[in-house]
């Protein structure tokens, strides 16, 4: 079965893809391109499970349906192996057999409007991180806020080491099936507005070694909670920027596709956990 942090990272990368690409000018908006774009997430110790192709398209235009790429014959190269990889409908490709090793440089490549189309990427090493605590207590907060405020808790510390200044960024989410709120009027907030929701939140990445998380903002519900903390490529980094710009055309989004946009990415990861319990 897919994690689903991964699930998690590549619906950010595609929302983060599609608010780059839609901030393009008027003027290069008129045009109707027909570019291959690459959604790829190459994540150590998995399998190639969800390389998606698509077609770009001008913004002005009134049909925006997405145009997915299907029956092509797109390869993955590592070392002097080549992978084909297999379709699977909707745009997106797979190949089982090859589980991506940190340490490796992976090449993409198809052709696409007699062109050959082609990205490749460096998957990060591992690093190990560490957590401060395993578990925090809180209080149930039932109207308002509590007697006498809240009371203050110390930052749940996550670090690793980080000498080559490589980005990283932080996902933290509940694991419970039905998690309890820490917050009453919070829950009731959120019945009112499509139902109670998985909690989980995400960092921006950044060039550093330690994330803090703060429990009084940053931790909504009691449970088990995961941490995740990825290492990323410079290009995977280099979405974040681009997607608060209002400067990119259609031709200049973030990519290291070569013929194409879009980005193939190396990924690692390390999981920690903690609880939250009620005081």
């Amino acid at each position: 079965m897919k994690p689903r942090y991964v699930i998690a990272s590549s619906a950010l990368f595609a929302a983060l893809l599609t608010v780059a690409l839609s901030g393009c000018t008027e003027e290069a908006a008129i045009l109707d391109t027909q570019t291959a774009v690459v959604e790829g997430y190459l994540f150590a110790g998995q399998p190639v499970d969800s390389l998606r192709l698509t077609q770009s398209y001008a913004y002005i235009r009134q049909d925006t349906t997405l145009i997915t790429l299907d029956g092509l014959t797109p390869s993955m190269k590592v070392d002097d192996t080549v992978y084909p990889l297999l379709p699977k409908g909707n745009g997106y490709y797979y190949q089982p057999d090859l589980v991506i090793e940190s340490g490796k440089t992976y090449r993409l490549s198809f052709d696409w409007n007699g062109k050959t189309v082609s990205a490749e990427t460096f998957v990060p090493a591992q690093r190990e991180a560490q957590i401060s605590t395993v578990e925090i207590s809180m209080s149930k907060i039932t109207t308002g806020l509590p007697p006498g405020g809240f009371t203050l808790i110390d930052p749940i510390e996550v670090s690793w080491e980080n000498p080559e200044g490589d980005y990283y960024y932080v996902l933290v989410r509940n694991l419970e099936e039905n998690p309890e709120y820490v917050n009453d009027r919070l829950a009731e907030f959120e019945l009112q507005n499509g139902g109670l929701r998985l909690c989980a939140m995400l960092s921006a990445p950044q060039n550093t070694n330690f994330y803090s998380i703060n429990p009084i903002r940053e931790i909504t519900q009691f449970g088990r909670h995961q941490v995740i903390v990825f290492r990323v490529t410079p290009e995977y980094a280099g979405l974040f920027g681009a997607a608060g710009s209002t400067s990119q055309t259609i031709t200049q989004p973030p990519t290291n596709v070569k013929n194409g946009l879009g980005i193939l990415s190396g990924v690692s990861s390390d999981t920690l956990y903690f609880n939250v319990k009620k005081s």
